[in-house]
């Protein structure tokens, strides 16, 4: 019942299959899929219990995604545990990387997009207190996306910093 879903922000099927999906054909997390997933009303009725019933359900279908492409059904059968080695870190921290790095974009992009909603409101014939505000939680909003993805540029080059170490000690220990 698509109107339930939209009066009671339950984004929880949703999440979960965006979560498998993406799991499945190995691609990073991305719970900005849930934007597009969101109805319009949403970002304004319940956009909190939308966000968080499809981001714990993202989380778990991803988790499950995992599972099946790695034949993992049960944490107690033991085995299947790699091989501690300098290129499996370098491979962990690569893949790490990658991740934080690819959700830059969508942060930009979601800023957009919550300026394009505020303009259809304000087009929509939406009270300008109530466009004045959504501009203003727009601004906080911007804000923070910035220190989000300088967050992620600092990260990224933590990562990158660690990757030349462990380069390093794999040097070392191949020269012994």
């Amino acid at each position: 019942m698509p109107n339930s879903k939209i009066y009671h922000g339950d984004y929880s099927q949703d999440g979960y299959d965006q979560g498998i999906n993406n799991s499945k054909q190995h691609k990073s997390k991305n719970k900005f899929k849930f934007f597009k997933a969101i109805h319009p009303i949403n970002y304004v009725w319940n956009f909190n219990n939308a966000y968080d019933s499809f981001a714990q359900n993202y989380d778990r279908g991803y988790l499950d995604g995992l599972r099946v492409n790695h034949g993992v059904y049960n944490s107690n059968q033991g085995g299947g545990m790699s091989v501690d080695s300098y290129e499996n870190h370098l491979r962990v921290l690569e893949e790490t990387r990658e991740s934080i790095v690819s959700l830059i974009r969508p942060l930009k992009l979601i800023v957009n997009r919550y300026q394009k909603q505020i303009e259809l409101a304000h087009s929509a014939g939406f009270m300008s207190n109530m466009v004045e505000q959504l501009k203003t939680k727009q601004q906080k909003f911007s804000i923070k996306i910035d220190e989000m993805v300088e967050l992620i540029k600092r990260h990224e080059q933590t990562i990158k910093k660690h990757q030349e170490i462990i380069e390093d000690l794999k040097r070392q220990a191949e020269d012994y």
